[in-house]
Parts: structure tokens; sequence; C-alpha cells
């Protein structure tokens, strides 16, 4: 089912292979006529940047495009970690504690500030997922290195850095589906990572997200309270268009910590929102197929 896309074709979905073709957004802009009749996943990665993620949605909504997936100001909302974070507070989700570091080049003054937390501390570049800039690296357990990494993150991707405490326990995906109105598909997933689902120090970086997954797995579970659930229930529906969504988090104490919200994430065959729905008994292009007739119901066909 990689490189495959649907697309609507008077309110029939055919299946239809592409050409590997590579389109970036000049290319979609200068060929959008040709779009008027598609369903489109407006999937964008590379460069981090605060509007990294919203770009094709926006494009969509102004064209009258329709396609499947979070609007842009979901995308906007989630891509910045830090206000996710505000966001996530306004339903009684937890949050590690953090700090977030505008412009940070003096080093005694960014250590100063570390001192509001404990740690040890997780350290990433503010916007973006998949991991980018997030290494095995970016727990720190001590004030000085995690001050120097700072300065160096800032340095190195020109953006806000976000620092937390860390957060040990289980790590838990939840993978929602569904509109504002009622949520259709719900299933927690954990994360195995070399064997072990209790992580004292480890995070889930780029090495093994991006480099070497062989180590990476996932089971069912149900470690999230049902009233955890429904606080990140009631998230989701908060935006007018976000139709799915993993929402990552943390176990500890037996309560959820929000790591991340992702209205972007991977859907491949490897990936825990694909595990979620094979469990389920659906194939790659069944889920496919779902994530389709589900965007419908936003558009009332």
């Amino acid at each position: 089912m990689k490189g495959d896309f649907y697309k609507m074709i008077n309110r029939k979905l055919v299946l239809v292979t592409d050409k590997n073709e590579k389109i970036d957004v000049h290319q979609f802009l200068e060929n959008i006529t040709n779009y008027k009749n598609d369903i489109i996943f407006p999937m964008k990665y590379g460069y981090n940047s605060p509007d990294s993620k919203s770009i094709i949605p926006g494009i969509c909504e102004g064209a009258d495009l329709k396609y499947v997936g979070a609007d842009d100001y979901a995308h906007m909302i989630c891509n910045d970690k830090y206000i996710a974070k505000l966001f996530a507070a306004e339903f009684d989700i937890k949050t590690a504690p953090s700090i977030l570091f505008r412009t940070p080049e003096d080093f005694v003054s960014v250590k100063k500030q570390l001192e509001l937390l404990k740690p040890p501390f997780v350290i990433k570049p503010n916007f973006g997922g998949g991991s980018t800039g997030i290494s095995e690296k970016n727990v720190c357990l001590q004030y000085n290195d995690a001050a120097d990494l700072i300065i160096k993150l800032y340095s190195f991707h020109k953006m806000p850095i976000l620092v937390e405490e860390y957060i040990p326990g289980e790590e838990v995906e939840l993978i929602l589906v569904g509109t504002k109105n009622k949520i259709v598909f719900s299933q927690e997933v954990q994360l195995i990572m070399e064997q072990k689902d209790h992580f004292n120090r480890e995070i889930w970086g780029y090495e093994t997200k991006k480099i070497d997954d062989s180590n990476i797995d996932f089971r069912i579970s149900s470690l999230i309270q049902q009233s955890d659930i429904k606080k990140i229930h009631n998230l989701f529906r908060a935006f007018d268009k976000i139709e799915f969504m993993r929402v990552d988090g943390r176990m500890c104490q037996g309560q959820f910590h929000l790591i991340e919200l992702s209205p972007d994430c991977y859907l491949g065959d490897d990936c825990a929102f694909y595990y979620a729905f094979n469990h389920q008994g659906y194939t790659l292009s069944q889920m496919f197929e779902y994530l389709i007739l589900n965007s419908l119901n936003h558009y009332q066909l």
C-alpha cells in the first residue's frame, strides 16, 4: 500500500497508484485545478517551522479542496509543543513541568532559569515532529549539560527550545479517529523499546525512529484511566476539523502525562497507528479507506 493514494470520483472511492512523483508546494499550487475532484492527504515533512504542518491544509481550505485530517488551525496548535501543553491544560490533562527558551544565548541566564526545574531534563526543538532534533542524548542529568545543549540546539535549529522534566514510566499512544461530533475509533497502544516497557532515562529519539527501528515494538494496552481518556476525547473534539490523531504520553504513578499531539502522524505499516487498526482486523488499505470515509463526514457527502 505504500506509495498509493485514494481519489474521489463521483462520490466513489477509487484506488490509484501514484508514479512516485515528488510534488512540492509550488507544484501543488501551479496544478491546483487538477485536484478539484481529489481527496488529499496533506502530509508535508522536512524542515521544521511554526507553519510547516499547516501550509497544505491552509491551501486546501482556501482552494475549497477536500482533504483528510486536521485543518491548519489544529496543525498550528499541535506543531507548537509549548502551545499544545497549554491547550491540554484547558482539559485538565497533565504535562511535565517545563520552560520554553525563546532566545537562549547566555549560558549563565539559561542555567539560572533551569533551576526552576528538577533533573533529569528532556530538551527538544519546540516545533515539528518525527523526532527531528531529538536524540537519545537529549536527556540531561546535570544543569550544566542541559544549559549547554539548549544553546547548541537553538544555534542549530534557529527556533525556541523546550525543556521538560523527565517523566519516568510506561509510554503509551492513544490512537483516535472521528470528528468533533463523534469519536469512532479509540485504541491505546504501548511502546516497547529494546524489550523494555518502563523507562527511567530513555526517550524515543531519531536513532530508533528514523535510523534503526528493529528494537521498537508495540502492544495493545489499557493503562490510561477512563477519566483521562475522556479528557483526551474532549480535547480531540474541541478542534473543528481534526479527524485522526496520535496522542503520546507517559504513565507515572497511574496518571497520564501528555508528551505530544500528532495530527500528522506517520501512517505506514510499521507504526503504532496501524498496529492499533491491525489489531482490530484492518489491512493497511482498509485503514486508509476508514480514514477517508470518516473524513467525508466533515463534508456531509
